[in-house]
Order: structure tokens, then C-alpha cells, then sequence
């Protein structure tokens, strides 16, 4: 927790501070995968990747001068794996929803005319929302089980292609890759780690033009 408030004071910090602002919302398709260790670091084997949603929502404004911006904001984000066990003839898959809150810096690499092209980095703490677990032809619950619903921590990378419509809107194209860890282990010993590459599409919103000093 005291990661989500350390987010959240530097979130409004900077609402405050910079010296432009725009709102942005993006959504798109994730293609996500998982490894899973149990006690004796033994791995989950078989699990091949499933395709999920996800839409995030946030603000971003100038830091140091016009390449280098802040971006914060609130994201929903889904991720799952499927597998099987044909030894014992089992199917098993997993889907989980998760709420975030993440902070970053967007970098302007390349400008030019009405396009630019831009590199991203961010963290986000990320909460579940719900999730299931299907074993053959049983379906569980798992929200509220430790060795999934312990907070995870989100890095991600992205680079995307920025087309600006006109003074007030912007649309672009976006890739980034992205890795959770959970912020503690389970007390049975399990280890969750998430992977996600996100294939996404947003548009920008210039809300405040502010002059520097």
C-alpha cells in the first residue's frame, strides 16, 4: 500500500506543476502469459499465451522542455495463460482483471510535420479485480487466493507513433512490452509473474496550454 500512496501524492504533485496539459485514453488487444513457481521452484510447464483487453485513461504534460513529458492515470488490464497435461488429461486456464494506477515519462525521440515518434516507460501498481481458473470443466474463483491477489508491480517500455489531428487532438499507434512481479511472495512459497505485449491505439486531448517561465 504504501506504493499506492507514494503514486497517488506524486500523480497530484504533478497535475499541479506542469506546464501543459492533455488527457489521453488508449485501448487495444494484450497478448498475455504466465510463470508460475511453486515452494521447490518447480514451473508450471505447457502454458502457451491468450489474447485479453485492455483501455487505460490518464494525462500527460511537459517536464523539461518540449521532448521530455510526465504521463500518469488510472488502466483496467486483463491477463490469462491456458494449458494442458496430457499425462494426466487435463485442461486448465487462467484469467485475471486487474485496476491500475501508473506513472511514467514519455520521451519526443522525432518530430516532424504532424508527426512524431515517441518512447515511453512506466510503473504501475495493479490490484485484482477478479479472476477464474478453469480446470477442465470446473470453474474457480481465485480472487482472494494468495498466490494470485497479492499486488503485482507492472514495468513496461512502449514506443509509439503520434499523428496530431489539429491544435486540440492527437491519435497514435502504440507497442509496449511489459513485465509484473508480485510485491511479496504467497506464504506457500508460490512466485507469479506476468508478461504482457500490448497492441494499442489512443487519442490525445490538449486541454490547458500553459506558458513557461
Amino acid at each position: 500500500m504504501k506504493v499506492f500512496y507514494l503514486v497517488i501524492c506524486l500523480l497530484t504533485f504533478s497535475v499541479g506543476t506542469l506546464q501543459a496539459q492533455e488527457l489521453f485514453v488508449e485501448g487495444g488487444k494484450s497478448i498475455t502469459s504466465f510463470s508460475f513457481q511453486d515452494v521447490f521452484a518447480d514451473e508450471l510447464d505447457n502454458l502457451r499465451s491468450t489474447n485479453h483487453n485492455y483501455i487505460d485513461l490518464g494525462y500527460r504534460g511537459k517536464l523539461f522542455g518540449e521532448q521530455v513529458q510526465f504521463i500518469g492515470g488510472l488502466g483496467l488490464h486483463t491477463y490469462g495463460a491456458i494449458g494442458s497435461d496430457n499425462s494426466q488429461n487435463t485442461y486448465f486456464e487462467w484469467e485475471t482483471t486487474y485496476a491500475s494506477i501508473h506513472a511514467g515519462i514519455d520521451i519526443q525521440v522525432v518530430e516532424a510535420n504532424r508527426f512524431s515518434f515517441h518512447l515511453r516507460a512506466t510503473v504501475a501498481p495493479e490490484f485484482m479485480m477478479q479472476g477464474t481458473r478453469i480446470l477442465n470443466n470446473e470453474v474457480l474463483d481465485i480472487k482472494g487466493r494468495e498466490d494470485f491477489d497479492t499486488p503485482i508491480i507492472f514495468l513496461r517500455a512502449a514506443a509509439s507513433f503520434e499523428y496530431k489531428i489539429n491544435d486540440s487532438m492527437a491519435a497514435f499507434l502504440q507497442y509496449r512490452y511489459g513485465q509484473g512481479t508480485q510485491l511479496k511472495k504467497s506464504e506457500s512459497g508460490g512466485e507469479l509473474t506476468y508478461f504482457s505485449q500490448d497492441f494499442g491505439l489512443g487519442l490525445i486531448f490538449n486541454i490547458k496550454n500553459g506558458t513557461s517561465n
